[in-house]
């Protein structure tokens, strides 16, 4: 059913993309790299809105990760990357953005406020 499991435990990293954005186009070779050094830390989940078809089925997606009405507000606003951290509140967003070092930073914070969640809950 393509479904991603997700593991909650872990910062979410959401990217609003479309074909037709070359703001996107330009942003995904780096948005692959940095997946590929933090997938085990993070969850990324990719909310494509290039045809009606694909922007109804990242809305479901963005529903069962509670960011729906996120998702929502922010869907025509393409080549947005939002890191959201406990309870899915927004810690990062930023759109047109091409910086690196921008999203290391962020992901970086995201991965340590959330292990100082987890140190003080359990």
């Amino acid at each position: 059913d393509g479904h991603m499991m997700m593991d909650t435990s872990k910062p979410t990293v959401a990217f609003i993309r479309a074909d037709w954005c070359p703001a996107c186009q330009k942003l995904e070779p780096t948005l692959k790299e940095l997946v590929e050094q933090y997938k085990d830390r993070l969850n990324f989940v990719v909310l494509d809105v290039t045809t009606d078809e694909k922007a109804a089925e990242s809305a479901k997606t963005a529903e069962e990760l509670g960011i729906g009405k996120f998702f929502e507000a922010n869907k025509k606003k393409t080549s947005t990357v939002v890191v959201f951290g406990e309870k899915n509140k927004v810690s990062f967003k930023t759109t047109h953005n091409y910086d690196r070092e921008a999203y290391v930073k962020a992901f970086d914070d995201a991965i340590k406020m959330n292990s100082m969640m987890m140190k003080k809950s359990s």
